[in-house]
């Protein structure tokens, strides 16, 4: 795989070969774009830049993108532009003057038909380098530095790139974050460094373009988070207690307790403030019953009578 790889900062965009068009089922046609010196798929390395992170296309007014993911890679200002982002943002042009030149060439082959004017070939190409527009006119702003967008291919639910940190470790596949994906990895305002392999050329009603999908990735380790991983270090006396430690059955007859206990302390504000409320109704109606026991014991007294009535009917008399 080494060898195939092209530094981004070195690529000459004349050592490049096209294959045969060929013909999808909806009609249009694709064209590869082989390396000359390995045979391959055109395939580079980027120095380090600026992402603007992943994200698939949402149109206006929607929430839910079309599930199709690219990378934004932004290429330096002035301030912070180096020979290696300069050369790459050089050889990439170069590369896109090269398509567009071929596309002449080849026109009969690739479009079905003959095109003479290279403004004509300039305006069915859509660029591989991204400007933005000037919000004043709707036109393209080539005094501001460009992107390049990067596709992230997945087939069958399954992401094919990779990603590592800054020392080779393989975060994306992991088995040890088996739910995590690309995207957890690729943020907005991050330095990022890409493996890319040309995608194709694309020729769909009359018009074309191109693409890169992303091999590999090197992005900045991720800090440690709490959750998802124990960060206790238990001394060897106390992880060997655990190990070896039996529990008995009068220890669990105790744990119906703290838990009562346990319970109260967790009551939030408000059903604290409940049991106030419920107190303070219970406590009005004290002072109310201390006149009232003077007349309840009234008709207890009453049933006296009754008791010395049976005792005044005896089975003495009759004896």
């Amino acid at each position: 795989m080494a060898e195939r790889i092209i530094d981004g900062t070195q690529f000459n965009s004349e050592n490049i070969m096209y294959t045969a068009p060929k013909v999808n089922p909806q009609g249009g046609k694709s064209v590869n774009i082989l390396s000359k010196s390995t045979k391959t798929t055109l395939t580079l390395s980027t120095p380090l830049m600026l992402t603007w992170g992943a994200s698939d296309f949402k149109k206006e007014g929607e929430e839910v993108g079309n599930g199709k993911y690219e990378l934004a890679l932004q290429f330096p200002g002035e301030e912070y532009q180096s020979a290696d982002t300069n050369a790459f943002l050089k050889n990439l042009r170069d590369f896109e003057t090269k398509i567009k030149n071929d596309a002449l060439i080849y026109s009969k082959e690739w479009f079905g038909k003959v095109h003479k004017s290279s403004e004509i070939i300039q305006e069915l190409f859509t660029p591989l380098l991204k400007y933005p527009k000037d919000k004043s006119t709707g036109d393209y702003d080539y005094t501001k530095q460009p992107t390049i967008r990067i596709k992230l291919p997945q087939w069958d639910g399954v992401w094919k790139s990779e990603i590592y940190d800054e020392d080779s470790n393989k975060l994306y596949p992991s088995s040890e974050n088996p739910i995590a994906t690309p995207l957890d990895y690729l943020k907005k305002g991050s330095n990022i460094a890409c493996l890319i392999q040309f995608a194709g050329l694309w020729f769909v009603n009359g018009k074309f373009s191109a693409s890169w999908k992303l091999v590999q990735a090197v992005v900045q380790k991720p800090k440690a988070q709490l959750q998802g991983q124990c960060h206790i270090r238990l001394k060897p006396q106390d992880k060997e207690k655990l190990k070896t430690q039996t529990v008995k059955d009068d220890e669990l007859e105790c744990e119906p307790v703290p838990v009562q206990v346990s319970s109260i302390v967790c009551d939030s504000d408000d059903e604290v403030e409940e049991e106030d409320e419920e107190e303070e109704v219970v406590e009005p109606p004290v002072p109310v019953p201390v006149p009232v026991p003077v007349t309840v014991p009234v008709p207890v007294p009453v049933e006296e009578p009754k008791v010395v009535k049976k005792r005044v009917v005896k089975k003495k008399v009759d004896a």
